[in-house]
This record gives structure tokens, C-alpha cells and sequence, in this order.
């Protein structure tokens, strides 16, 4: 193992300790009392792991809502929308459209 493998090797380690200290550190401001505190590695402690949780569930199943992707999927390209609609300018949506259709 060469010096970089090793740095990069070492950044990785330092990196994956740090994250589950944060989250042991989250987990003690919930009152989460946990022994290994490993676990938070992959597995954030706000978690509860209850599907039906409306937290942690899927919104489709909890409260009949569309997820955030198949909003995305369904919406409109045509309606001005002010908030990050397609990246333009609401300014530009109009002169956007009018070009797109030709009519300028």
C-alpha cells in the first residue's frame, strides 16, 4: 500500500467516526439511549423504522399524498409557477412559451 492509498484509507476511517459520532450525538439530544452506537452508521436516529410513522413512512401510503418524484413527474410544463418551476425567470416563462410555440 502506497502513502496515498493509505491517506485516502485513513480520510475514509476518520470520516465514517465522525459521522456516527454526530449522530450518537443527535441521538443523545432525542433521548435515545443506545449501547452501540455503530449502528448510526447507516441509520439515522430520527428514524423510528415504523413504515406507518408519518415521518418515516412513504407519504402515499400515510396520508394519500404524491411523493416529491411523482409530483415532479405529473406537474405541468405549461403553468407559470414561481417557485423553481423549470429553472427560468418568472419573468422569462412568457417569452420562454411564446417561443417554444412559435408566436413571437
Amino acid at each position: 500500500m502506497d502513502q496515498q492509498a493509505k491517506e485516502k484509507h485513513s480520510k475514509r476511517i476518520h470520516q465514517k467516526e465522525t459521522h456516527v459520532k454526530k449522530q450518537a450525538k443527535i441521538a443523545k439530544q432525542l433521548g435515545i439511549q443506545e449501547k452501540e452506537p455503530h449502528r448510526f452508521a447507516k441509520h439515522s436516529p430520527a428514524n423510528c423504522g415504523n413504515p406507518k410513522c408519518f415521518m418515516c413512512g412513504n407519504p402515499r401510503k400515510t396520508s394519500n399524498e404524491l411523493t416529491i418524484q411523482e409530483q415532479k413527474f405529473y406537474q405541468d410544463p405549461d403553468t407559470i409557477r414561481d417557485k423553481r418551476s423549470n429553472g427560468i425567470v418568472p419573468d422569462e416563462i412568457q417569452v420562454y412559451l411564446d417561443v417554444r410555440n412559435g408566436t413571437q
